[in-house]
């Protein structure tokens, strides 16, 4: 039926051709189409149809515009949240419907404001700001938040003061909700002080607020920090949600303090009722028991858990690459699948570290060539940099440069880095340099890769190109990343670096080393000086492995626990030759197992022998 075509009743119909009419009784007549409410056309749009087809959502759409509820700001606010849903990938059209409704009010703003943001364009989000602001629709407190983690999403510090100035300056700077979100911005800038202050400032702090400044210490890397918070928090009767504690968890893995992540546990367990063991809080869970040596822990949580995600099943298979159980990890892989659960490009990373650090690498290869021919996933950058690294760190190193230059992809500077790696392990100061060299000119400031080359110029007794490498950092302004490791004793995180005094047991750490270096060399324990890297008397050498971090943080372990203990010691380099040497020996000598976790793996010392079965 076009547009010109009138409608007319049956009855009408049939006395238009001339047949014997009688008037039905009133119960049939015609109904009467009623027109759309406000309500009605809320209810569609709230409906399921509004939020799965933007078919559907062009309908009800019409459907507002013919009635003239579109000039209604909830109604075209709502409808616009509808089209600027993340899953249908259609902002531009939500900010074109924007721009048609008539004198938008606070309420359409924000939505549009929140919709950019969701949809990955915090700059966006802040211009619509200015453009409320030019409208003279007077923002409320409803705006702040989102347009405040807009600004630490964008990193855009000038914009963010800014804003704050007008938060004070209409009087919401009081709104917990606003706090909160200005000290998530100023924690993502990187203003972790200034967020602790503006934390500290807040009269009534509830659990949102306690949550984003903890999150805001762990995103900075200050994990100790975080913990301290919450303990303080713990200390003021606040109770925790899934949310924080999947943050204290993230900042327990990384600092290794197993004390800390039991309680966490033991905390869930007992508030089960009031807090959900879904994926994320679990999958958090068995990462955290993973990269605080605890295997046997992550692998009892991860049966355990109802609920689990492709990304659960990812991190048990990373658990159990850096601990060496590579047989494990591929197992885990293929028993995913049989559960129905697709591996993505995360899953392969795992498996092919598993691969890498255990030296299987004809597995590796089979999964990589895997891929694309059977799970249609096309390798990415870090996918190659795992079988260079695996192909390297087996002595192939002709094979694992001949992959770097034939990659379909530009390699990036980690590629290259495995592969300097790989001539450190082998001592292939040929390729070492050359690779190396590649790598100043890419990362002019990373102290890593100077320190790489150095070690390879120092293996080959090179020591001109060892200084001449130490007069480029300087000249760079490259600063050394010290070696740190840290030791969790009774709920306390304990932090050694090389060369450091302070901490108050110091004294009786030195003359316990001191004692344990001279037993090993009883033992047959010789220095292995290869790597210091500088050309010094050898007795002067020796002095500086004595005092290596780790070697610090297990003389710590040994005067402050009972004989047999284990001893769980976590690093932030890669250890050393001579200290992983050395923890072999101490192992076996003092009875001792001792769970040591560097930059790349896990190291289990147990009667003299490594996890690693030297394979690092």
């Amino acid at each position: 039926m076009n547009a010109a075509t009138t409608y007319s009743p049956p009855y009408h119909r049939r006395h238009h051709q001339h047949h014997h009419f009688q008037l039905p009784p009133p119960q049939s007549q015609p109904s009467i189409v009623s027109i759309p409410t406000q309500k009605s056309i809320l209810d569609l749009l709230n409906s399921k149809p509004a939020t799965s087809s933007l078919q559907s959502l062009a309908q009800i759409h019409a459907l507002a515009l013919k009635t003239g509820h579109f000039h209604d700001h909830f109604v075209s606010g709502t409808l616009l949240k509808c089209y600027a849903n993340p899953r249908f990938h259609n902002l531009d059209s939500a900010i074109q419907l924007f721009r048609n409704v008539p004198s938008p009010n606070v309420f359409v703003h924000n939505v549009l404001i929140k919709a950019c943001l969701d949809n990955g364009e915090p700059l966006q989000a802040v211009w619509l700001y200015y453009e409320l602001m030019m409208n003279d629709a007077k923002p409320n407190k409803f705006t702040y938040p989102t347009l405040l983690k807009a600004c630490g999403d964008g990193g855009i510090v000038a914009e963010g003061k800014q804003v704050h100035c007008h938060v004070v300056k209409l009087g919401f700077a009081g709104d917990g909700h606003v706090k909160s979100a200005g000290i998530r911005m100023l924690a993502r800038r990187g203003k972790i002080e200034d967020a602790r202050n503006l934390f500290d400032e807040m009269p009534d702090r509830d659990e949102i607020s306690w949550s984003v400044v903890i999150d805001g210490y762990i995103k900075s890397g200050f994990y100790k920090e975080a913990l301290e918070v919450f303990n303080t928090m713990q200390s003021e009767r606040i109770r925790p949600g899934k949310f924080v504690l999947t943050s204290v968890l993230a900042a327990c893995a990384h600092l290794g303090a197993l004390d800390h992540g039991r309680w966490v546990h033991a905390y869930v367990r007992r508030k089960k009722k009031s807090i959900v063991m879904d994926a994320v809080l679990g999958t958090a869970l068995l990462d955290m028991y993973a990269k605080c040596g605890r295997l046997d822990m992550a692998w009892e949580v991860f049966e355990s858990m109802k609920e689990k995600e492709v990304f659960s099943w990812n991190a048990m298979i990373k658990g159990l690459a850096m601990h060496g159980r590579a047989d494990d990890a591929v197992e885990l892989f293929f028993e995913m699948q049989r559960r129905k659960f697709r591996p993505n490009g995360i899953t392969f990373i795992g498996v092919l570290n598993a691969c890498a650090h255990s030296g299987a690498v004809e597995q590796a290869l089979k999964l990589f060539d895997s891929m694309e021919n059977v799970y249609n996933i096309e390798p990415e950058v870090e996918h190659y940099g795992c079988l260079v690294d695996c192909l390297g760190r087996s002595g192939r190193l002709e094979e694992a440069e001949e992959l770097v230059n034939s990659m379909p992809i530009e390699p990036n500077p980690a590629v290259y880095g495995s592969l300097l790696g790989a001539c450190r392990i082998h001592g292939n100061a040929e390729l070492g340099e050359r690779i190396g060299r590649l790598l100043l000119e890419l990362e002019p400031n990373n102290s890593g890769r100077y320190a790489l080359l150095s070690n390879i110029y120092a293996k080959a007794e090179r020591w001109d190109d060892v200084a001449e490498v130490r007069k480029l950092m300087k000249e760079r302004g490259v600063k050394t990343n010290p070696g740190s490791s840290m030791i969790e004793l009774g709920g306390c995180v304990h932090e050694f670096k090389m060369g450091e005094g302070c901490h108050p047991k110091m004294k009786e750490i030195y003359s316990t080393l001191k004692v344990m270096i001279e037993r090993l060399e009883m033992e047959g324990y010789v220095p292995n000086t290869s790597q210091v890297l500088f050309n010094i008397e050898e007795e002067e050498k020796e002095t500086a492995l004595q005092y290596h971090s780790e070697k610090l943080a297990i003389a710590f372990g040994f005067i402050s626990t009972k004989p047999g203990e284990t001893i769980r010691v976590v690093k932030n380099l890669r250890v050393c030759d001579d200290c992983h040497s050395a923890i072999k020996l101490i192992s076996r000598v003092y009875g001792r197992e001792i769970v040591l976790r560097d930059r790349v793996r896990y190291h289990h010392f147990r009667d003299g022998t490594c996890s690693c079965k030297d394979f690092w």
